[in-house]
């Protein structure tokens, strides 16, 4: 009782491989799972560069206490950025250069620039008493539409503009100890 030579034909064949049906099955299941991993990915990095900025904007406004208690006020700002660097105090402080002063106090060697070269912080006078800034606000684009921590308004801050070229408000600030974000 033996397989006969046409059985043993059929079963050989059936041993053979997938079907076209498992293989896409197979092909479907391993793209789901691609998708899942590019897009936890995605937001991890994104989340990754919301943190950099927050911290960011915390070492930024730790020199800006610094050249406050040397001078007894903050630098100006002009459009976004820190006006009274360098020596003789009256030019822009560009994000990516230097903070100093006319004395030649360095505050920050290189002051952080926004990961994305599409972006940038912002940064403004907030009050001003006896003609000199008193207060401060620095100011980011989120890229987390879901972060709502203190200081993030998602609809953005208006006034400001985080974006390279064009208009993006920004939706996170931190401000001075002595003003509250807006």
């Amino acid at each position: 009782m033996g397989i006969h030579a046409s059985d043993r034909h059929t079963v050989m064949s059936r041993t053979r491989g997938f079907t076209l049906i498992e293989l896409l099955i197979v092909m479907v299941i391993l793209s789901i799972l691609a998708v899942i991993v590019t897009g936890t990915f995605a937001s991890s990095t994104r989340r990754g560069r919301d943190t950099r900025r927050k911290n960011d904007l915390r070492a930024v406004a730790s020199a800006l206490e610094g050249y406050y208690n040397d001078k007894g006020y903050y630098p100006t700002s002009v459009n976004g950025v820190m006006h009274g660097c360098s020596t003789n105090d009256s030019l822009d402080c560009s994000w990516g250069g230097k903070f100093d002063d006319k004395n030649g106090t360095l505050y920050m060697v290189l002051i952080p620039k926004d990961p994305i070269e599409t972006q940038k912080y912002y940064y403004a006078v907030a009050s001003y008493r006896g003609g000199l800034p008193d207060s401060y606000r620095l100011y980011a684009h989120l890229e987390n539409t879901l972060d709502a921590g203190d200081g993030v308004l998602q609809n953005g801050y208006a006034g400001t503009n985080c974006g390279a070229s064009g208009t993006l408000l920004c939706t996170y600030a931190i401000s001075s100890s002595n003003t509250t974000v807006q």
